[in-house]
C-alpha cells in the first residue's frame, strides 16, 4: 500500500484495511470545505502540509494521523476557527467508521454495539485504541491514540470525541444524554462550541478522553436492532478481520493496548501471558509458540505495548511518571524510569517536555465546566 499521504494509488484496497498509525478519510473529508468557508485555498494549504488534496476526494481512502494533526494545526492558525476538530467530528457519526459504524447499527444494545465498534474498529482506524468500561454506576465509551510522533493531538481528540458522542445519541436515540464529557485539552479559550455540542457537563484536564454516562445506558435497546442483519454485519466484519494479514502478536498488541487504557493494572489484575492467552482462548505455551513462530514473543509484544501507552500517557495526560509506572504493570518508578530510558534513550520526564507545546496556565477552577 502506497504512503496515506501520497495519492497513487490512493484509493484503499477492496478489504479496506489502514496501514498502522492511519485512518480512512471519511471524520475529515469535510475539511477542504471548512477551509474553503474561510476564505483558505484549501488546495494550496493541504499541499504545503505534505499531503495530496485528492485524499479528501473518497472517504475510502487513507491518511496518516501525523497528517491530519499537521492539518488541523494550520488551519486553527489559517482561520478564524480556534477548534477544527470539533466542528468536523459535530459533522460526523457512525457513518464515518465505514463497515464497522453500519454494523453496530443493528446491534441488540448500546453495551454491545460499543464493545464490537471497540473490537473491530482497527478496520477503519489503527492508530488508536477504542473502549468501552464499567462498573455499577456509570459507562464510559473512551478513545485513545496510540501515535506518540504527533501535532495537534487536541484537535484529534476534539473530533474523535465529538464523533463518539453522536454515534451513542444514533445508537440510543435522539433523547440520550451523556453524564459527562471528558477530553486531556486544557480548558478552550471559547466554551461555547463545546457546549453547543456535548450539552452535558464538560472536564478537561481530564485522565481519559471519553464520553460518561450511566451504566444502565449499555442495555438500551438500539434503535436499529435488528438480529439478522447485525448476524451478517458481523459475519462480513469476522472475514475481512480475517483476511486483513494481522497476525496473532497484533491482535495481541491490541489487546494489551485497550487493558492498559482502561486501567487492568489499577484493579490489582496483571496483563501476563496466562491473562492473554485465556482471552485468546489458548494454553499459555501455545500462545508462545505461536508468537515465536511470527518472529516475536510475547514479553516483546508486553514490551511495545507498554512503550507505546507510557509515550501517550506522557504526551497527553498530566499524570505523575509514578502513577503511569503502576498503570503499566510496574512496581514503581524507578523500573519504570530504568525501562522508559531503554527504550526511548531519555527520561520519561524530558520526553513530556519535549513533546508538548508551550500553552498558557488554565486560570485555577477551570478543570470543569457546564
Amino acid at each position: 500500500m502506497a504512503s496515506p499521504t501520497t495519492s497513487a494509488p490512493c484509493r484503499l484496497a477492496a478489504l479496506g484495511y489502514p496501514a498502522d498509525g492511519s485512518v480512512r478519510m471519511a471524520p475529515v473529508c469535510g475539511l477542504p470545505r471548512l477551509l474553503s468557508d474561510h476564505g483558505i485555498d484549501a488546495d494550496a494549504m493541504i499541499r504545503a502540509q505534505g499531503c495530496d488534496p485528492q485524499l479528501f476526494t473518497d472517504p475510502d481512502n487513507v491518511i496518516a494521523f501525523s497528517a491530519i494533526g499537521r492539518l488541523l494545526v494550520r488551519a486553527a492558525e489559517l482561520t478564524d476557527c480556534a477548534y477544527p476538530g470539533l466542528v468536523l467530528g459535530r459533522e460526523g457519526g457512525l457513518e464515518v467508521s465505514g463497515a464497522v459504524g453500519r454494523a453496530v447499527r443493528s446491534a441488540p444494545d448500546v453495551g454491545t454495539a460499543l464493545r464490537f465498534l471497540s473490537l473491530y474498529l482497527h478496520l477503519h482506524d489503527r492508530g488508536s485504541v477504542p473502549y468501552v468500561w464499567t462498573d455499577r454506576h456509570l459507562g464510559m465509551f473512551g478513545y485513545t491514540l496510540n501515535c506518540p510522533e504527533i501535532t495537534g493531538s487536541d484537535h484529534i481528540y476534539d473530533g474523535a470525541m465529538a464523533i463518539a458522542r453522536n454515534m451513542l445519541r444514533e445508537l440510543a436515540g435522539p433523547t440520550w444524554r451523556a453524564k459527562e464529557v471528558r477530553l486531556f485539552r486544557d480548558a478552550p479559550a471559547d466554551l461555547a462550541p463545546f457546549r453547543e455540542h456535548f450539552r452535558a457537563p464538560l472536564r478537561f484536564r481530564a485522565e481519559q478522553a471519553a464520553i460518561v454516562f450511566p451504566a444502565a445506558d449499555l442495555k438500551r435497546p438500539c434503535v436499529g436492532a435488528d438480529a439478522d442483519s447485525f448476524a451478517r454485519a458481523l459475519s462480513d466484519l469476522e472475514s475481512l478481520d480475517a483476511e486483513s494479514g494481522a497476525t496473532l502478536a497484533d491482535k495481541v498488541h491490541r489487546v494489551l493496548l485497550s487493558l492498559f487504557v482502561t486501567g487492568v493494572n489499577c484493579g490489582g489484575a496483571t496483563a501476563d501471558r496466562a491473562m492473554i492467552a485465556r482471552l485468546f482462548a489458548l494454553h499459555p505455551r501455545t500462545l508462545n509458540r505461536r508468537l515465536r513462530a511470527e518472529g516475536t514473543n510475547f514479553a516483546a509484544v508486553l514490551t511495545r505495548a507498554r512503550f507505546d501507552i507510557a509515550r501517550e500517557l506522557l504526551r497527553d495526560t498530566r499524570l505523575p511518571v509514578h502513577d503511569i509506572a503502576l498503570l503499566l504493570g510496574y512496581a514503581g518508578t524507578g523500573p519504570f524510569t530504568h525501562a522508559f530510558r531503554r527504550w526511548s534513550g531519555t527520561t520519561a520526564a524530558r520526553w513530556r517536555e519535549s513533546c508538548r507545546p508551550v500553552q498558557a496556565e488554565v486560570p485555577s477552577g477551570s478543570g470543569h465546566a457546564r
